[in-house]
């Protein structure tokens, strides 16, 4: 067999025998007396084959015969170790989740270069294709060639059209359907970005600002494990409370007949709980504490909560009742709870920004250079005098408004549309924290705080390959959920990618490439969670064709 990316000066003593237009390259080993034909013939070994005038390619053989000749060999695509077992993980979920098929029938020949990129985005952890080929020479590939970023640029700008998008979030939504109610998470995040070239790029309400514009990105994902369902990019400029009836149309055309949105106070208005009414879907929303609902509940049932007798919710360490009322024009289930831990942090801290703000008064006050105008964050909080040309002169505390204050702490509500026990909705809705898990591993998990991307194409185009990165990362940490039960810090998704990537293989003298190092035992584990075992790994290792 012809060694690989090897090449070496045909030595003087070989012999070149051409057949049908190609030169053979033989070595003399020695010579035999024929004595039927009364003749001398040489015995020859085939050791390669010529690729022009004086330069040969050698087959395993040749180093038998010269071991001392300088053997060229070219830099190969793929390097003569691997990489592999976070690869075949991923590989292994596409194909799992069916993914690859999806993608297959949508981008035929390019869906395989996605699920390359997505593979490098988990393994890698990053988003940043300038050194995409350079770390993927080390690992296997399932386009079979690797690509560079210019060609990632390009299926970026060009390859990914948004009906193709919506095309693969209608197959997976439907594949991910199911005749009972799911409940899902919905929230939305934001990114800044410096690029002029993104159309979606405005001014809005930043989590971090920046002094950039920004482009929203919300998610929606299913309650019950995580997994990301569909999502939607919008312009910055628009808050997150006028977007979700969009989001309820896109739930509808991906088929989602039953369906239970479970969002946070940001979401509360009456407009969104009419919607969500008129599409007929379950609901599960915080509520804002200063709704003056809030406070009549307050008033009403605050004081039998707070007595902290019959009301005790055990699993969750609280105290709550559940009452009906009138909101927004039907009758709510609202469910009332009183944290008195929370009550007692909540009353520190409120005491202790007062005693704040009190110090920087008694300063204005002493300078007499303080107007009304100046002072309007303390107006509630203190009783303020002025003097006749309108500076401060003299303040005391509002009793009454901060015992008001400290009476409402610890108290939090939700709202359902499903008749649900106090204990249940609060179950579900601490359940919501996998959405927010779901945007800091965006961030930082694949490192998607910057896009670096320069137009509205683009973007759109990365959004979706990283939605499919979350799928697969989503998935590989819910397979680890029982090995997280016995050990929380070895089995994180960065903890795993880390030991799957010493899991390697090496090529050998005729191409081949073979397992090098037995499976360690935190390996064999790992790969059970997906049903993978050492000759899996083996048999897939023998596919390899680099």
């Amino acid at each position: 067999m012809l060694l690989k990316n090897v090449k070496v000066l045909r030595p003087k003593t070989t012999k070149i025998q051409k057949r049908n237009g190609i030169g053979y390259v033989y070595q003399v080993i020695g010579k035999s007396y024929k004595k039927d034909k009364k003749y001398t013939v040489e015995n020859r070994k085939l050791i390669g084959k010529m690729i022009d005038e004086e330069w040969m390619v050698p087959n395993e053989y040749f180093e038998q015969y010269y071991p001392d000749v300088c053997v060229e060999q070219e830099t190969p695509e793929f390097s003569d170790t691997l990489r592999i077992g976070c690869f075949l993980v991923v590989q292994k979920l596409f194909r799992d989740l069916q993914i690859e098929d999806v993608l297959s029938s949508i981008f035929g020949d390019l869906g395989l270069f996605i699920e390359d990129i997505v593979s490098y985005m988990i393994t890698n952890e990053s988003c940043t294709f300038q050194y995409y080929s350079n770390f993927m020479r080390n690992h296997p590939v399932m386009d079979k060639n690797i690509r560079d970023d210019t060609q990632i640029s390009r299926l970026l700008k060009y390859n990914i059209k948004e009906q193709d998008i919506n095309l693969f979030l209608r197959a997976w939504n439907q594949m991910n359907n199911t005749k009972e109610c799911i409940y899902v998470g919905y929230d939305s995040t934001n990114f800044n970005t410096n690029a002029y070239g993104i159309e979606l790029a405005d001014y809005g309400h930043p989590k971090v600002d920046e002094g950039l514009p920004q482009y929203n990105l919300a998610y929606a994902v299913n309650q019950k494990d995580s997994t990301p369902l569909f999502y939607e990019l919008y312009d910055g400029s628009v808050i997150d409370n006028t977007e979700l009836e969009i989001m309820l149309e896109e739930a509808k055309e991906f088929g989602h007949e039953k369906l239970g949105v479970l969002m946070d106070r940001g979401y509360i208005s009456e407009k969104n709980i009419k919607a969500l009414r008129t599409k007929g879907y379950e609901y599960i929303l915080m509520m804002k504490q200063n709704q003056r609902i809030c406070q009549e509940i307050i008033e009403e049932y605050g004081a039998a909560v707070q007595s902290l007798e019959g009301y005790y919710i055990g699993e969750h360490g609280v105290y709550g009742t559940t009452v009906k009322k009138q909101l927004y024009g039907q009758e709510t289930n609202i469910h009332v709870y009183y944290d008195d831990i929370r009550a007692s942090e909540e009353k520190v801290a409120l005491m202790s920004r007062y005693e704040t703000w009190e110090k920087e008064i008694e300063k204005k006050v002493a300078k007499r250079i303080a107007t009304e105008g100046e002072m309007k964050k303390y107006r509630k909080v203190f009783k303020l005098k002025y003097d006749q040309n309108g500076y401060l002169v003299a303040y005391q505390r509002n009793s009454r408004y901060i015992k008001e204050e400290i009476r409402n702490l610890g108290f939090f509500f939700i709202i359902t549309s499903e008749e649900m026990s106090t204990s249940k909705a609060l179950d579900i809705y601490r359940g919501r924290d996998n959405i927010e898990k779901m945007f800091r591993s965006l961030k930082s998990g694949i490192d998607f705080n910057k896009a670096r991307v320069h137009t509205t194409e683009s973007l759109k185009s990365k959004v979706f390959v990283t939605f499919i990165a979350m799928i697969v990362r989503n998935e590989l940490f819910q397979k680890a959920e029982e090995l997280r039960k016995k050990n929380r810090k070895a089995y994180t998704v960065p903890g795993m990618i880390s030991e799957l990537e010493n899991i390697e293989c090496t090529r050998n003298s005729v191409g081949k490439y073979r397992r090098k190092y037995a499976l360690t035992a935190k390996q064999k584990l790992i790969l059970k969670q997906f049903d993978m075992d050492e000759k899996y790994i083996d048999r897939s290792i023998g596919e390899f064709s680099y």
